[in-house]
């Protein structure tokens, strides 16, 4: 009989322990970094415009762009270089989202000036206030159209940023909702974590979509959470009445975004802009019947 010191037992206990916990560590790593994918093109910077047209920051040539509904494009002015994540419009002010920098124009794009530096994933403009979240960093906001930032509160760990709208954000650990125009923040109850997309309603609510799939809507106002639904792929986009998944566009009537990844939606006027992981952005007036509008 081979005798074994109990103090071997503990030290192989301690290493599985550790080994288990590595494991977690980098599974844990790989699941948010999949919620948030990177490299070039995957995600389509737009922006709704006036009229119901576009802004599209376009990554392969360089350029913002203007897509007109009734077709074409007319070039705005040039883009910073690098990897392009996300795009927010309101009049004149703009702000754009890359992956090493966030840029701000106060002239449609015609200039861009660099104001932080960052993993940039989400961007709103709303007026003079402008908000932006930076990968596993925070939350940003300036109330002077971005000519200063300062920091925000938000709930500890909390900052892996998703998407962003007027008082909402979009996180891994949930919805989070400001009341202070965004100094503040704190989660939303009765919305599960991994919620990758946001949008306002136009009668002042939000609809939160998730990586399982599921899309709520919140009334801010009476504080209740409504579960919409639940689709076949990961919500990457919601706006209006359209759902952008990993899995198609919906309502999906068998078309162009049938079983495409959808990454962006945006609702502009009385049209509806998609884009598709590093392809090309179409155009519907219902949300349902679409056409291409921007080979890319």
């Amino acid at each position: 009989m081979v005798y074994v010191h109990p103090m071997t037992y503990t030290a192989l206990g301690r290493g599985i322990a550790v080994a288990v916990a590595t494991l977690l560590m980098f599974g844990l790593l790989f699941l948010r970094e999949a919620t948030s994918p990177s490299g070039e093109g995957y995600w389509t910077a737009i922006a709704a415009a006036p009229g119901g047209d576009l802004y599209l920051a376009d990554e392969a040539h360089g350029e913002l762009r203007l897509l007109l509904h009734s077709g074409g494009h007319r070039r705005l002015g040039p883009v910073p270089p690098g990897i392009i994540r996300a795009l927010a419009a309101d009049g004149p002010n703009l702000l754009l989202a890359t992956e090493g920098f966030l840029y701000v124009s106060a002239d449609t794009g015609a200039s861009w000036r660099r104001a932080l530096s960052g993993r940039f994933t989400a961007v709103s403009v709303s007026g003079r206030l402008e908000l932006a979240g930076a990968w596993a960093d925070g939350l940003f906001r300036s109330d002077d159209a971005g000519a200063t930032w300062a920091r925000a509160v938000v709930p500890a760990g909390d900052t892996e940023i998703e998407a962003i709208v007027p008082g909402f954000a979009a996180t891994l650990l949930g919805l989070l909702e400001s009341k202070d125009s965004g100094f503040t923040w704190s989660r939303v109850p009765g919305i599960p974590d991994r919620v990758t997309a946001v949008s306002t309603t136009t009668s002042g609510g939000v609809r939160a979509g998730g990586w399982n799939g599921q899309v709520f809507s919140y009334d801010p106002g009476a504080g209740l959470v409504r579960r919409e639904g639940a689709f076949p792929g990961g919500v990457l986009a919601v706006d209006g009445a359209v759902v952008g998944t990993t899995n198609g566009v919906y309502p999906d009537n068998g078309g162009p975004l049938h079983r495409r990844e959808v990454t962006r939606i945006a609702l502009s006027g009385n049209f509806y802009w998609a884009a598709t992981a590093r392809g090309p952005i179409y155009i519907s007036g219902d949300g349902v019947d679409w056409r291409l509008a921007d080979q890319g």
